[in-house]
């Protein structure tokens, strides 16, 4: 099997519009994972850290979906405070917990989080 590992930025054209795509290498335990960055969307599923260069990128986004695996540490994902912490971090207008494992009950996050905080669902959409 070949695969393609995407490391530079590329453009996507549709009809009337084009969207900007920047890979973003993340720490993934003892592996680098990819995250991606789509103009002000940012989408990491994958991490336990974050470097400050990608941090820069990552500031004042519209979107900022993001690993929150557990309640408890794990050596290759964020954990609920890794994530809430990144997210007062870097500051987007909006949020989305992805990769959320069953000890994370979406009905209780909902609650808990601030508005400007969702938990991420199957089939989850959203307009920017």
């Amino acid at each position: 099997m070949n695969t393609n590992i995407v490391k530079k930025k590329f453009k996507i054209f549709k009809k009337n519009y084009k969207i900007n795509i920047e890979p973003l290498e993340v720490t993934h335990g003892m592996i680098k994972a990819t995250g991606y960055l789509f103009d002000k969307i940012a989408y990491i599923s994958d991490c336990n850290k974050i470097s400050n260069n990608v941090s820069k990128k990552l500031m004042n986004l519209d979107f900022l979906i993001i690993d929150c695996l557990r309640k408890n540490k794990h050596p290759s994902h964020f954990n609920y405070d890794d994530a809430i912490d990144y997210i007062k971090f870097v500051k987007p207008k909006r949020a989305i917990l992805t990769n959320l494992h069953v000890d994370l009950d979406y009905f209780v996050l909902k609650r808990k989080l601030p508005k400007n905080i969702i938990p991420a669902f199957d089939g989850l959409s959203f307009n920017f």
